[in-house]
């Protein structure tokens, strides 16, 4: 039986378990003996002197940085409480760090203030143990044989660093200018912008479901997401329009736009289908007729030589009738809407039952007619055999 001395005098029976709280008691054991009559025993009881207990404790263990970033230098402190100095010791398994997420620095140094000691072990984290829910790291106090050992343990979690992560532009031109910016808690963030517009080229950025104009990286997952940032996409203003369109004529028995139409269709000759093509003053054929910016005055048709901006042809093989124009535009625009606003044919571009006639032969041919329309002979509008139910012919824009 132990007996506690209370700092009144008073004595307290005490049966233990022992606890920490117990730890700096004056206690006293009571030693009872039993009489033996039979042996001529009487029996007693002894009472030994004073005796002060001792615990062998750690008091606090910390680290100067639980929640580091990976490269961060760390130092982790234990403090253990006894009659002499323990043997220190910091781990992760078994009786050393794991050397592929610790780097070894210094370590362990201890101190002594009293009955405490302090043991300081410095190391470097390696990797991120964030996805792993961190590292337990432990810290044991050996006081020898007799007097035991004590453990306690921590959770360090080593985070990504960020500022080791790059970033690209997905389909980069090279004219993307990317700055990061640290928040200051882990997170950075990258956003890409593209040159200054001018009058020459004017700038977007293009993005994808794998890229976006800003990405954002955090300590958690240590990668950007999105994987990359936009990227500059130039823009050239547009000068030009071209439209061209295709009709299937074989059922019709005519050729057009050849030396000789089929049928002896004089105003199907590439002579008057080119004229069509390129008179300002018919109100039914060519493109004067349908084209927005024509008729508005805000382009020009583009005419040249050989008729291979404005003009026709036939594929004699497939009875394919191609009609096609060029216009320039007054103001160059920006955008593909733009372009066609101004060039796509407001309603069916027509060959036939033009409110012009056109009768000119092949060997009647003049260059300035071919061209300008001045010299087209203008007689009354008459129906055009054949064309009548045409249907609008198939688009082949560039």
């Amino acid at each position: 039986l132990l007996t506690s001395r209370l700092s009144s005098g008073i004595n307290a029976e005490y049966g233990g378990p022992v606890r920490v709280a117990d730890d700096g008691k004056v206690l006293r054991a009571t030693l009872s003996y039993t009489s033996d009559s039979s042996n001529n025993f009487f029996g007693g009881s002894i009472v030994t002197s004073n005796m002060t207990l001792y615990l062998a404790t750690i008091s606090s263990f910390n680290a100067s940085d639980d929640s580091p970033i990976e490269g961060s230098t760390i130092t982790f402190t234990c403090v253990a409480s006894g009659s002499s100095q323990p043997d220190f010791t910091f781990y992760t398994s078994g009786s050393s760090m794991d050397t592929s997420r610790f780097t070894y620095v210094s370590g362990p140094t201890v101190t002594q203030d009293g009955d405490y000691y302090t043991a300081t072990y410095e190391t470097t984290t390696l990797i991120a143990t964030v996805l792993n829910s961190g590292q337990t790291v432990y810290c044991k106090a050996d006081y020898g044989s007799g007097s035991g050992t004590v453990t306690s343990d921590i959770t360090v979690t080593t985070y990504y660093d960020c500022s080791d992560v790059s970033i690209t532009s997905l389909g980069a031109s090279g004219y993307e200018n990317i700055t990061i910016t640290n928040s200051g808690d882990g997170t950075y963030t990258a956003d890409v912008t593209c040159p200054d517009n001018n009058s020459t080229v004017r700038w977007s950025l293009t993005s994808s479901s794998r890229s976006g104009d800003s990405a954002t990286c955090t300590k958690s997952t240590g990668s950007y997401s999105p994987s990359y940032l936009s990227s500059c996409a130039p823009q050239y203003p547009i000068t030009t329009g071209y439209v061209k369109k295709t009709w299937s004529i074989g059922s019709y028995g005519i050729d057009v736009c050849t030396s000789s139409p089929t049928g002896s269709v004089l105003e199907y000759n590439t002579v008057n289908m080119r004229a069509k093509m390129t008179n300002p003053n018919d109100t039914v054929c060519g493109p004067y007729a349908v084209v927005p910016c024509l008729i508005n005055n805000n382009c020009t048709l583009v005419v040249d030589a050989d008729y291979t901006k404005t003009g026709c042809t036939f594929e004699t093989s497939g009875s394919k009738l191609n009609l096609f124009y060029t216009v320039k535009f007054n103001t160059s625009v920006w955008t593909v809407s733009e372009r066609n606003a101004l060039k796509n044919p407001q309603s069916s571009l027509k060959f036939y039952s033009c409110s012009e006639t056109y009768d000119e032969t092949m060997s009647k041919r003049r260059r300035s007619a071919e061209i300008e329309g001045v010299a087209e002979t203008v007689i009354n509008r008459r129906a055009a055999p054949g064309f009548s139910n045409l249907p609008e012919g198939e688009d082949d824009e560039e």
